[in-house]
């Protein structure tokens, strides 16, 4: 999932102690157990990956020429994919909240040679996000592929989190994705053909202290595996894709930071 950063305070101090009610020997115990969870995480997402390439060179899908909406794509991860869509001849629509920034990179597709349109989109604005579809409807027609990369990278504990930022980033994170997929999930039933894709992160499969981010990608994980379910059981799943994406630690770009710090979440 592409980022953004809601900080904590600096003030904020950890000191492990038995008056906090936990022991050195049990934070030290706590931080092998995550550890080993991570690394396993790790392991294993490593070997589905290896597996995922030998697959696609076996077989490779090609999806030239279809429509792919991909939300957060103004930077970061979602910059990238839209330029690999480019390599493959996809039409790209390029919806970030940043137009600036999403403008810049459809005309860096457009510059290699590729399509591309930036649309301006708050994945949490339910009615921005059905004009968005109307207008799609008009300049390209249906969407064949949605991958949902918008989101909010909060770096805080529970305690630490306002009631209003536990709000927005389970708004942006979770019910924007579910309300997005349902929407276009209903022209791809029409059509009888599509791809949905989500893009977790690595701790949506190991759990971390920061538990108002964990649980967003914990749910993003567990909404795409009862997504693929109610697929199979209504008969879509020869035409309709599901693919939940779990990236590790990414380089994004600076500019995806400082402007939603400077949106105050």
């Amino acid at each position: 999932m592409d980022t953004t950063r809601i900080f904590e305070s600096e003030t904020t101090k950890y000191i492990a102690s038995e008056a906090d009610g936990i022991t050195l020997k049990t934070r030290l115990w706590l931080t092998i157990y995550h550890s080993v969870l991570f690394n396993l995480s790790c392991v294993s997402g490593f070997l589905l990956t290896v597996c995922g390439i030998f697959r696609m060179r076996c077989s490779p899908k090609s999806i030239e020429g279809q429509v792919v909406l991909v939300t957060g794509a103004a930077n970061g991860i979602g910059r990238e994919i839209c330029l690999k869509l480019c390599r493959e001849k996809c039409k790209i629509i390029v919806a970030d909240i940043n137009f600036h920034e999403a403008e810049k990179t459809a005309e860096d597709i457009r510059n290699i040679g590729g399509e591309a349109r930036a649309y301006k989109l708050d994945v949490a604005d339910f009615e921005a996000v059905k004009q968005l579809r109307e207008e799609i409807l008009k300049d390209f027609g249906y969407v064949d592929i949605l991958i949902n990369n918008a989101g909010l990278l909060a770096i805080l504990t529970l305690s630490n989190a306002t009631p209003e930022q536990i709000d927005r980033v389970v708004t942006v994170n979770v019910t924007s994705v579910v309300k997005i997929t349902k929407l276009f999930l209903e022209d791809m039933v029409k059509m009888k053909k599509g791809h949905i894709v989500a893009i977790s992160a690595a701790f949506g499969l190991s759990p971390i202290s920061k538990t108002v981010y964990g649980l967003t990608m914990f749910a993003l994980r567990g909404f795409m595996t009862c997504l693929n379910q109610e697929i199979l059981i209504n008969g879509w799943e020869d035409g309709i894709k599901t693919t939940c994406a779990f990236p590790f630690y990414t380089a994004t770009r600076k500019e995806l930071t400082d402007y939603t710090e400077s949106l105050n979440l």
